[in-house]
């Protein structure tokens, strides 16, 4: 992850959404064994579809990487106010690109691939998804993928609701060093064994956990798997299985 960015004047909350709705439509539900247990899927022909926001509010007490401050309230500045006598409101924005729900491009860790951001086809982050329920675990293993049945056709997007989300970590302003993400052979295992996946997303900041950064980006990112980061996927509002992602 990048380095967090230098702070800047004041202001209030903003919604800044990177990745904007996630369609859920449940077609297939998958949660992951915890303990050496079998993982389960099943079907739902629920009809009904909703929208949900899955991006975090850009604020001031949201969770940077390695800060235990958070934003702060410098992220917004005010230039021009009604208040002041200007003709109009204006705000300047000031954090980091890794700021709240956003994507990794393979340049953040792949050294031979100059691939950035307006690089990657839009295609890739939108469209159907799946949302996997993994709760219970330390971290997305390669043990763990197996137990969940993902369909080994047919699904190029995943998303992984984990106890990230039951703890409340998006939530909470200090960074939690302890956030369940992929381990190295966890990403070598998706990237083996499930191809067509092209984008993964993670209800924390980092798509792998800390003690498996460095290789579990460079496992993914180097496969051409772009990662969603700082997704906010409560449980009380998106069920597991089929969707779609749109970003916005």
């Amino acid at each position: 992850m990048a380095p967090p960015a230098p702070a800047s004047p004041r202001v209030s909350n903003t919604r800044f959404s990177l990745l904007a709705m996630m369609l859920v439509a449940s077609l297939v539900a998958c949660t992951a064994a915890a303990d050496g247990g079998e993982g389960t899927c099943g079907a739902s022909t629920s009809p009904q579809q909703h929208l949900y926001d899955i991006t975090a509010t850009i604020r001031a007490e949201l969770p940077v990487w390695l800060q235990e401050t958070g934003l702060g309230e410098d992220h917004r500045t005010m230039v021009t106010s009604h208040k002041k006598g200007d003709k109009v409101n204006a705000s300047m924005l000031r954090f980091n690109a890794h700021t709240g729900t956003h994507i990794d491009a393979p340049r953040h860790f792949v050294t031979t691939d100059p691939t950035g951001i307006d690089d990657i086809p839009l295609d890739v982050i939108n469209g159907p998804a799946l949302l996997l329920e993994a709760f219970g675990v330390e971290a997305l293993t390669a043990e763990v993928l197996s137990s969940l049945d993902i369909p080994t056709t047919g699904v190029s997007r995943v998303l992984f609701r984990t106890e990230n989300t039951r703890r409340g970590l998006m939530g909470q302003t200090a960074f939690a060093p302890e956030y369940v993400g992929f381990s190295t052979d966890g990403a070598a295992w998706l990237v083996k064994h499930r191809p067509e996946v092209k984008a993964v997303g993670i209800d924390y900041l980092s798509i792998a956990r800390l003690v498996d950064l460095g290789p579990g980006h460079l496992a993914l990112l180097g496969a051409g798997i772009v990662p969603i980061e700082g997704l906010v996927l409560p449980e009380h509002s998106t069920g597991n299985g089929g969707g779609g992602i749109s970003a916005g």
